[in-house]
């Protein structure tokens, strides 16, 4: 297990004490303790600290977790840094503020140690990955003296011009805190770049991560009228949630996006870039008496759009 410095926020000295403890029996004792939003900051302000990982309570006074978490997302240094809420809360609508806020996952109180393990195993697994990833990019922006964004076109990323966008993992963590009552009142889709891979070859990593966050501002813009989340799956695919279970028509949906999308084709003309065309797949909804896990109705979508785009 690799080292991971962590810092956890919470109002409560008593769950922090215990918190502390369950951390440093199962390996991690590279933790600073606070209770106030105002603390916190403070600390990510400071040049001389870092931290891999942060534990945010929701409930606390003056400053809610879920506002601390914007907050640190404005940090340049934090901008990426996994954040795990722990809360008694399970209302939907401070799971949702609290993914849309910037959240990566969410644990309830009272914490189990099996499930806190699991999680911060995820974070460790996400933190390895972002450093490899650093750590080309920053060998090729040595190499040539250009900045780098280095993508793999199978691989998810974050997008973070666009409020509803949030991180794929993030997404099925969202879907997994839902439980299977309230997830059965949602319904998924998914999108489907048909020329993903020509626009990948045709760019650099900046220039696809730019036009990807195109696609998800029309996908956002088609959905204006349904409250969702959006995540980018890889593959030029994305996923949205909407929080209710709705009839939605595949093809207005496609012709939304295709035609905010056709603003833009000038520019990506003048890029040497194909202009983005998107399918849609058709809704996928959760049974309330089957067993279909999280990860099978976002395959499901996912399938869903790739078949949409073979009959195109």
């Amino acid at each position: 297990m690799a080292p991971m410095r962590i810092l956890a926020v919470d109002d409560d000295p008593v769950f922090l004490l215990l918190l502390e403890h369950i951390l440093s029996s199962i390996g991690y004792t590279d933790l600073r303790c606070v209770g106030s939003g105002a603390e916190a900051l403070a600390l990510l302000k400071d040049r001389d600290n870092s931290y891999d990982c942060l534990l945010l309570d929701i409930d606390m006074p003056e400053m809610t977790g879920i506002e601390l978490c914007r907050r640190v997302r404005s940090l340049q240094a934090y901008r990426d840094t996994p954040v795990v809420m722990i809360t008694a809360m399970k209302t939907l609508q401070y799971v949702e503020g609290a993914f849309r806020a910037g959240a990566n996952d969410y644990v309830h109180k009272p914490v189990d140690e099996l499930e806190i393990r699991t999680r911060l195993r995820m974070v460790g697994d996400l933190l390895e990955e972002r450093r490899r990833r650093t750590t080309v990019e920053s060998r090729v922006s040595t190499d040539f003296g250009l900045p780098s964004v280095n993508v793999a076109f199978e691989e998810p990323f974050a997008i973070t011009e666009v409020n509803s966008v949030i991180e794929s993992l993030a997404l099925e963590n969202y879907a997994l805190t839902l439980g299977r009552l309230r997830l059965y009142g949602h319904t998924v889709i998914g999108f489907k770049v048909v020329n993903a891979e020509s626009i990948f070859y045709s760019t650099d990593g900046i220039g696809f991560v730019d036009t990807m966050a195109n696609v998800a501002a029309a996908v956002d813009g088609a959905l204006k009228s349904y409250n969702h989340l959006i995540a980018y799956a890889g593959k030029g695919e994305f996923l949205a949630m909407i929080s209710q279970r709705s009839e939605m028509d595949a093809y207005m949906l496609q012709d939304s996006i295709e035609m905010t999308l056709e603003r833009y084709a000038r520019l990506y003309q003048t890029l040497n870039i194909p202009l983005p065309r998107v399918c849609v797949g058709e809704a996928q909804y959760p049974g309330f008496f089957t067993r279909t896990s999280v990860r099978q109705l976002m395959r499901d979508a996912r399938e869903s759009a790739r078949r949409a785009m073979a009959l195109r």
